[in-house]
C-alpha cells in the first residue's frame, strides 16, 4: 500500500468537502497534527478508524484503502493496515540512519574545526603575532572563535549524551562566550575596512586595510597562508570612501582613491622583479624608444621615452612627463604626473627582461599604460616599434650620413659612423626652420639655428657632437644660408624682412671666431637694389674671396646665379649661354677640384623633353666651359 497515495487521497476529500485538518481530527476524537501526519504520508490511522473516516467522506473502506472513488476490489483490511505501518517503519528506519550519518559528519567536520582554529588562534598568539603578523581580514579571529564555540558544544553534547541535564549548561556558556566574542569584535574588530584582492591564478595577495574613521591605510605584505600579513608601508594619503584596485600583471597593482580632500591620488603594489633582484633599475630609462598600441588605426596610442622624458599621445592629446614627474615603484611600475595630479601608470609586464648594462628592455617585451581614473578604464597594450637588435648601440633614430632626423622635438644628427648624436635644444613643430641650406653637418664643423622664446641662436660643435656652443644672434632675422668655410670662417644668409611679391631684404653675415661674432656684409647685386634679393635665394663661398649667389625669378620660371671676387660686397651676373630656353641657373657644385654648373629650363620650358646644359669651371667660376651632361 502506498502512503503517500493514501494520504494524498485524504487530503483530497477533506478540502471536497470542504474540512479543515482541525475539523476532520475534532470529528475523529484526535489532533490535527495526527491528520497532518496522514496526509504527508508520515503515519497511517489506526484500523479502528477506517470505517469512521470512511463514513465521514461518505465512502466504503475498500475505496479508501485503494485510495480511489469507484474502486471495490476487496483487499484485507488487516494486512493492508499493518502493510501501511509497517512501510512508515521502513521510512523511519531510514530516516534516523539518515539522521545518524549526517550527525557523524558534523560531529566529525566540527572535531576538525575544533582542532585546526584552536591551532591557527595559537600560531597567532605564540608565533605570528611576535613577528608583528596580523590577521588579513581583522574579524577572522572572531569569526573563527565562534566556529571554535560551536563545535566545541557539538563535541562536548557529543561525549556528554548520557547526560541530559549539560544542554542547558553547554548553551548558558556558548551564549556567553558569543556574547563576550561579539563584544571584542566591536571593541576592535571593526575599526578597518579590509580591502584583499587576488591577481590572476591568485599568484600574489592585496592587502590593505583603511581606517574607517580616520581613512587611514595601511598595506600589507608577506602574507603566510591567506590569513597572515605584515604592515608594509602606511600610504602617504587617507581615502575617503571607495577604493578601487586594477592588477595589471600578475605581480602589479594600480590602487586608485580620493583623498579626505576629494584630490586623485594613485598608488602601485609590486611583488615582482624585472631585472635580477640585486641591480638598481631605473625604469624610466628602461622604456627608451617608440612604443604603441596595435590594432587602433588613427586612435593608437602612442609613447616616446628620449631625454626629454616620456611623451604620450592619446585622443590627440599630447603630454609630455619629465623625469621629476615620473615616480618609480620597486623595478616594474611607473606613475606619471600632471601638476602633482596621477594621470597614468606604466607597468613593465611580465615578459619584459632588461639588459642590465644598457637598462633598456629587450625584444619582445611589451608594457601596459592605465590611465588613473576612479571610473572604469581598461589597460592599454603597447609594444616597442624601435628595432632592439643591438642595445649596445641602441637608438631611436638613424639618420642618413652627414644627415639629421627630428623626432618628438628632438634633433639626432649621424656623421660616417654608426653613432648618433642628440643635438641639445627644442627642435619642436615651430621653433626651427630648416633646410638643405640652413644647416651644417661635418666633422669639422657642425652648425643649426634655431628659436627659443622669441629668440633666435645658433647651435653649434666643433668635434662631432661632443661638445656644444649656444650663441644668441643680435638681429631676431630668418635664416636662409648656413656654411662654414672651417671651423672659424663661416657665412650666413638673413632676410630682415619681406615685401609683396617674392622681394627680400636682408644681408650676408661673416664670422672668423666659429659663429660668436657676425658681421653684416651689404648685398650689391649687379643691376640690383643694394640689400634687395628674393625669398628663395641662396648663396655658396667657394673661400673668403670668392663665392656665389643664387637669385629665383618669376616663379621658378628662371634663376640667375651672381659671383662675387670681394667677400660678398659685390656681385656679378653669370651670363654661360645667351638663351630664352636655358635660363634657370643652379648654384655651382664642386665635384673632383672643378665647379659643375647646371642651367635648365625651369617651370615653363619643356623643350626636347626637359633639356639642360652642363658647365665646368677649373678657375673659380670666372671662365666656364660646357661638359657632358
Amino acid at each position: 500500500m502506498d502512503n503517500e497515495k493514501f494520504g494524498e487521497f485524504i487530503k483530497n476529500l477533506r478540502k471536497q468537502n470542504n474540512m479543515t485538518q482541525k475539523n476532520l481530527a475534532q470529528k475523529l476524537n484526535i489532533t490535527d497534527k495526527a491528520v497532518s501526519k496522514w496526509e504527508r504520508g508520515l503515519s497511517f490511522p489506526d484500523i479502528t478508524m477506517l470505517n469512521s473516516i470512511a463514513e465521514i467522506f461518505n465512502i466504503s473502506v475498500s475505496e479508501l484503502l485503494n485510495s480511489k472513488i469507484g474502486e471495490h476490489d476487496d483487499i484485507e483490511v488487516k494486512k493492508a493496515v499493518e502493510e501501511a505501518v509497517k512501510q512508515i517503519e521502513n521510512k523511519e528506519q531510514k530516516k534516523l540512519e539518515r539522521n545518524k550519518k549526517i550527525k557523524k559528519v558534523v560531529v566529525i567536520i566540527s572535531g576538525i574545526s575544533f582542532v585546526i582554529l584552536i591551532l591557527v588562534q595559537l600560531a597567532y598568539f605564540f608565533v605570528f603575532k611576535k613577528r608583528e603578523y596580523e590577521y588579513v581580514v581583522d574579524t577572522l579571529p572572531y569569526l573563527f572563535n565562534e566556529i571554535i564555540f560551536i563545535s566545541g558544544v557539538i563535541l562536548l553534547k557529543q561525549m556528554l549524551s548520557k547526560i541530559k541535564k549539560i544542554n542547558t549548561g553547554l548553551i548558558s556558556i556558548f551564549i556567553i562566550l558569543t556574547i563576550i566574542n561579539i563584544a571584542f569584535l566591536f571593541d576592535g574588530g571593526l575599526e578597518n575596512k579590509c580591502i584583499v584582492s587576488f591577481s590572476k591564478n591568485y599568484s600574489n595577495e592585496l592587502i590593505i586595510k583603511k581606517n574607517r574613521k580616520t581613512g587611514n591605510m595601511v598595506l600589507y605584505r608577506y602574507n603566510k597562508f591567506f590569513i597572515f600579513a605584515k604592515p608594509h608601508r602606511t600610504l602617504e594619503y587617507g581615502a575617503n570612501g571607495k577604493v578601487k584596485t586594477q592588477w595589471l600583471a600578475r605581480d602589479i597593482c594600480a590602487i586608485t582613491f580620493e583623498d579626505t580632500d576629494g584630490q586623485l591620488r594613485e598608488y602601485v603594489a609590486t611583488y615582482g622583479e624585472r631585472a635580477n633582484g640585486e641591480e638598481i633599475i631605473d625604469v624610466v630609462s628602461t622604456l627608451k624608444g617608440e612604443w604603441e598600441t596595435r590594432g587602433r588605426g588613427s586612435r593608437a596610442i602612442e609613447l616616446i621615452q628620449d631625454s626629454k622624458g616620456i611623451t604620450i599621445t592619446r585622443n590627440n592629446e599630447k603630454i609630455l612627463f619629465k623625469k621629476e614627474e615620473c615616480e618609480q615603484y620597486g623595478t616594474s611600475a611607473l606613475i606619471l604626473y600632471t601638476n602633482k595630479i596621477p594621470k597614468y601608470v606604466i607597468a613593465l609586464n611580465e615578459n619584459c627582461k632588461i639588459d642590465i648594462d644598457t637598462q633598456i628592455i629587450k625584444e619582445s617585451g611589451t608594457i601596459t599604460l592605465y590611465e588613473v581614473s576612479m571610473n572604469k578604464r581598461n589597460p592599454e597594450i603597447l609594444y616597442c616599434m624601435t628595432g632592439k637588435s643591438n642595445l649596445k648601440n641602441y637608438r631611436i633614430a638613424y639618420p642618413e650620413e652627414n644627415g639629421y632626423i627630428i623626432k618628438n622635438g628632438i634633433l639626432y644628427i649621424r656623421y660616417d659612423n654608426e653613432n648618433v648624436i642628440e643635438v641639445p635644444g627644442d627642435f619642436s613643430e615651430g621653433s626651427y626652420i630648416l633646410n638643405k641650406e640652413n644647416y651644417q653637418i661635418s666633422k669639422e664643423k657642425t652648425v643649426f639655428s634655431f628659436n627659443l622664446d622669441d629668440e633666435r641662436y645658433l647651435l653649434f660643435s666643433d668635434d662631432m657632437g661632443y661638445s656644444w656652443e649656444k650663441v644668441e644672434l643680435k638681429e631676431n632675422s630668418q635664416i636662409t644660408n648656413l656654411q662654414f668655410l672651417n671651423k672659424d670662417v663661416g657665412y650666413m644668409l638673413r632676410i630682415d624682412d619681406t615685401a609683396l611679391g617674392s622681394s627680400a631684404f636682408g644681408k650676408i653675415c661673416k664670422t672668423s671666431d666659429g659663429g660668436r661674432n657676425w658681421m653684416d656684409i651689404d648685398i650689391q647685386l649687379e643691376n640690383e637694389e643694394k640689400n634687395v634679393f628674393t625669398k628663395g635665394s641662396q648663396m655658396k663661398f667657394i673661400d673668403e674671396k670668392v663665392g656665389f649667389f643664387w637669385l629665383d625669378r618669376q616663379g621658378a620660371e628662371s634663376a640667375e646665379l651672381f659671383r662675387t671676387e670681394d667677400g660678398g660686397k659685390t656681385f656679378s651676373k653669370i651670363n654661360v649661354i645667351e638663351s630664352d630656353i636655358y635660363d634657370y641657373y643652379s648654384l655651382p657644385k664642386e665635384e673632383n677640384g672643378k665647379l659643375v654648373l647646371r642651367v635648365e629650363q625651369g617651370s615653363d620650358g619643356d623643350y626636347n623633353g626637359g633639356d639642360y646644359k652642363t658647365y665646368y669651371s677649373e678657375d673659380k667660376g670666372k671662365s666656364w666651359k660646357e661638359g657632358e651632361k
